[in-house]
């Protein structure tokens, strides 16, 4: 038996998304050890997060994040790297962010407190899909489905810890465990220049541009992302 086939991987949502987020994805990363799903929706800093993820799981394993996930996978490596066995960022900026982004997300918070917490859901999917997928009802009514359960109180809590995050390049550069860099070519929340700066801070890394995919690449483009997962398990093992 391979190593990547016993270790455990831990996923991490994206801000504003439950479990379902992995759905695509899930049989192959079940086929080669346990999965588990950090629980992201208790603490308002970056750092928090990664810290619950320590307590809450022993030993080491293998992490995987998508965009705000991606940031706290960041900061459990510079919090315990050696316990990271192995490192996937999909869709991840790790730079902080920018004045214009924190404005937009106080925009989106307000919204949300005044009690259109639906509404910035629709609202937010153009921005998460490639511009050809903007007319797609089913990806939609999968967006809507994986954002809902999230619910108000804890997306305000994920803004606060996004907005206040810490730029996390130095980590990036001082990464050793395999690592997979994925990003959708038509990504318009994190631009891909942002995964073209992190594969330049760690040229080691596995990088998989992902065509006709925005930020929500694994419904998107669900077989090809299967196989960069598969591929980042395999330099794993």
């Amino acid at each position: 038996m391979g190593k990547s086939q016993g270790m455990k991987t831990i996923v991490v949502p994206p801000l504003l998304c439950s479990p379902l987020a992995y759905v695509p994805i899930l049989d192959t990363l079940w086929s080669r050890g346990q999965v588990t799903v950090a629980d992201t929706r208790h603490d308002d800093t970056i750092a928090g997060m990664a810290a619950r993820i320590l307590f809450e799981n022993e030993g080491s394993f293998a992490l995987r994040g998508t965009s705000m996930g991606g940031c706290v996978a960041l900061e459990v490596m510079r919090q315990a790297p050696d316990r990271v066995q192995a490192l996937a960022l999909v869709s991840t900026s790790a730079r902080a962010d920018s004045d214009e982004q924190k404005t937009a997300r106080s925009r989106q918070s307000t919204l949300v407190e005044e009690g259109q917490f639906d509404a910035l859901i629709d609202a937010a999917f153009p921005g998460v899909v490639a511009a050809e997928n903007e007319s797609d009802d089913e990806l939609l009514a999968r967006w809507r489905a994986m954002t809902r359960p999230v619910g108000p109180e804890a997306f305000l809590r994920q803004q606060r810890a996004v907005v206040g995050r810490a730029d996390l390049r130095s980590t990036l550069a001082s990464i050793t465990c395999p690592t997979g860099i994925i990003h959708g070519t038509g990504d318009r929340l994190i631009p891909f220049d942002a995964a073209e700066e992190s594969v330049a801070l760690l040229p080691s890394a596995r990088f998989t541009a992902i065509e006709g995919a925005g930020h929500l690449l694994f419904f998107e483009q669900a077989e090809t992302a299967r196989n960069a997962i598969g591929a980042w398990l395999d330099d794993a093992a």
